[in-house]
Order: C-alpha cells, then sequence, then structure tokens
C-alpha cells in the first residue's frame, strides 16, 4: 500500500499519511483521557505533540510541492511530457492538501482540548 501511495502521489505522501494516522491516533487518545477525567485541569500534554505535528504536517507538505513541480517542470525538459506534468501536479496538490487538513486537526484539536480541560 506504501509502494502504491509513494508511486502515485511522490516520496512525500508515505510520511504525510503515516504522520497524519498518528496526529488522529494522538488526538483520539488525549481526548479518551479527557473524557476518562485522567489530565488533571490546566495540564496540557498535547501541546508538545499536538502542536508541532501541525507544524511538521504542513511543512512536509510543502515538501511534496517543491518536489512535485520539479517532477512536473521536468516534462517540459524535451518537449511535453503530460504525464510529467500530470504526475507531478498531482503530487503537488495532494501532499500539500493533506499537510494542511492533518496541520488544521492537530491545530483545532489542540485548541479543543485546551478550552475542554480549563
Amino acid at each position: 500500500m506504501i509502494r502504491s501511495i509513494i508511486e502515485n502521489c511522490g516520496i512525500f505522501a508515505a510520511p504525510q499519511v503515516l504522520l497524519s494516522v498518528a496526529t488522529l491516533g494522538l488526538l483520539a487518545a488525549y481526548l479518551l483521557a479527557w473524557w476518562r477525567r485522567e489530565l488533571l485541569p490546566g495540564e496540557n500534554p498535547w501541546e508538545k505533540t499536538l502542536e508541532p505535528l501541525a507544524g511538521i504536517a504542513v511543512t512536509i507538505g510543502l515538501l511534496g510541492s517543491v518536489y512535485g513541480f520539479i517532477i512536473a517542470f521536468g516534462g517540459f525538459r524535451q518537449g511535453l511530457d503530460v504525464q510529467k506534468v500530470v504526475s507531478g501536479l498531482g503530487a503537488a496538490y495532494w501532499t500539500t492538501g493533506v499537510g494542511i487538513v492533518t496541520s488544521l486537526v492537530a491545530s483545532l484539536g489542540s485548541y479543543a482540548l485546551s478550552v475542554l480541560n480549563r
């Protein structure tokens, strides 16, 4: 499965997917701990994990974009290779989109947990 993701969406897609899954898992674990009242009021352990993951997700998305655009512009070297251009642009937009969504989930989750745990 990971090989298929890399082939279709570029080398930065697999780390992006793994980071997205890890972010959702951490958010779910923190919400469960809050639900079970295992967190003390004012205790915010997610700030050390979710907030950095939000920044990392965007950065990997941007790296994937740069990589995708390099591939896409390589399709113009010797004539027009439409497959290469489309593949590069697809990888660029896919990694950017997943990075932004992952970052939003991590940031909004961190904010919601901070509000709930006051």
